[in-house]
C-alpha cells in the first residue's frame, strides 16, 4: 500500500487504483492514520529535494521499505552512511515499517526481523536499523547479535543506545552476561562490563532482570548491576541523560517534540523554541545520523506539518 500511496501522491495512479486506495483508507481508522502519516513522510522526502543536487536518484517509499527488510544476515564493522535523501528514508523506515509490524499474529516470526551480527572496531560507531522499526547506536568495541524468531531478542557486549518501537505483546529483550533488560517502547542506554551492567533510561520504562531480583527503571533514572543484583534506581541530570559518545545521532520513537527539541539542542548546541504547548506535545518518529541541523529541522517540521526557521544559530518551530 505504501507504493500505491506514493504513486497517487505523484498523480501516477490509475482511476481503479485511486478507488482501491480510497476504499482501503475508509475501511478503518488505523488505515486512515497510516495514510496520513505516510503522506507526511513522503512530503518530508520531497522537501529535502529542494536542498541541492543528489548523487543518485531518490528511491520511492516502497523501495525504501523493501531495502530495510532485505538486510544481510551478517554485518561486521558496518557504519551507516546516508545520502542526502536518506534522512527522509530513515523516517520512512522507522515509521512505515513499524506501523505495518505493530500487531503481528501470535506465533509468527517478527516481521522484517532477521539474524544479524554487528561488530564495531575500537574507533567505529554503527547505526543498526532493526527490521520492525527499532534503532540501535552501537559504541566502539561492541557487539550486537539479533536473534531471529517469534520474539524480539538481541544480545549485547559493550555499549549501545536503543530507540525501541512499541509492538503490542512483543517486548524487546536485551540479553547481557550480567542481566536482561525488557522494554516495550523507549529510549535507553546499556553499558556492559565484566560481571556488570549499567542501564540509563531517557524515555519510557525498562525492567531489568538479574539472578537476585528485578528492578524497574523510569525516565531520567539509571541503575547499576553488580554481583548479580541491581541497585535501586537513581536520578540522572537531564544534561547527562544521553551520553556524548553517540555523536551526531538522533533517534526518536513517538517522542514529544519538546523532548526532541531538547535532544537537538544537546547535539547541535542550537537553541530550539516551539510556538505553543500543543505543538510541543506532538510526537515524532525518525532517525538521523551525521546530518546538519538544517536538514534535521526540515524533516521534523515536514512530518509535523509545522513551519521552521533556522536563523542566527537558533531554531523556531511554529504551526
Amino acid at each position: 500500500m505504501d507504493e500505491l500511496i506514493d504513486r497517487a501522491r505523484r498523480g501516477e495512479a490509475s482511476p481503479a487504483e485511486l478507488t482501491q486506495l480510497e476504499e482501503w483508507r475508509r475501511a478503518s481508522e488505523a488505515n486512515a492514520r497510516l495514510y496520513e502519516h505516510t503522506i507526511r513522510l513522503l512530503d518530508a522526502g520531497r522537501a529535502l529535494g529542494t536542498l541541492g543536487p543528489h548523487p543518485r536518484p531518490r528511491p520511492t517509499a516502497g523501495q525504501i521499505i523493501r531495502r530495510a527488510a532485505a538486510r544481510p544476515t551478517t554485518v561486521r564493522r558496518a557504519v551507516a552512511r546516508w545520502a542526502p535523501w536518506a534522512i527522509a528514508a530513515a523516517a520512512a523506515i522507522v515509521a512505515a515499517v513499524a506501523l505495518r509490524a505493530r500487531t503481528p499474529a501470535n506465533g509468527t516470526a517478527v516481521p522484517g526481523w532477521s539474524a544479524t551480527e554487528v561488530v564495531t572496531g575500537s574507533s567505529e560507531l554503527a547505526t543498526v536499523q532493526l527490521g520492525e522499526g527499532s534503532v540501535v547506536r552501537l559504541a566502539p568495541s561492541s557487539r550486537l547479535r539479533v536473534h531471529a524468531g517469534r520474539e524480539r531478542v538481541v544480545s549485547l557486549e559493550g555499549r549501545a543506545f536503543f530507540a525501541v518501537q512499541r509492538m503490542l505483546g512483543r517486548p524487546l529483550r536485551v540479553q547481557t552476561a550480567a542481566g536482561e533488560a525488557r522494554v516495550l517502547g523507549t529510549r535507553f542506554e546499556l553499558v556492559t562490563s565484566t560481571g556488570g551492567l549499567q542501564v540509563r533510561v531517557v524515555e519510557g520504562r525498562v525492567a531489568v532482570s538479574t539472578p537476585r531480583g528485578d528492578v524497574e527503571v523510569g525516565p531520567g533514572e539509571e541503575t547499576d548491576v553488580r554481583a548479580g543484583a541491581a541497585a535501586r534506581p537513581t536520578r540522572v541530570a537531564v544534561a547527562d541523560s544521553v551520553a556524548p559518545w553517540v555523536g551526531t545521532f538522533l533517534a526518536f520513537q513517538a517522542t514529544p517534540l519538546r523532548d526532541a527539541a531538547r535532544d537537538i539542542e544537546r547535539v547541535y548546541r542550537t537553541p530550539v523554541t516551539i510556538g505553543d504547548s500543543a505543538l510541543a506535545a506532538e510526537t515524532i518518529t525518525a532517525t538521523f545520523t551525521d546530518r546538519p541541523v538544517e536538514e534535521v529541522v526540515n524533516v521534523v517540521c515536514a512530518v509535523l506539518s509545522a513551519k521552521c526557521e533556522v536563523r542566527d544559530g537558533k531554531v523556531r518551530v511554529e504551526r
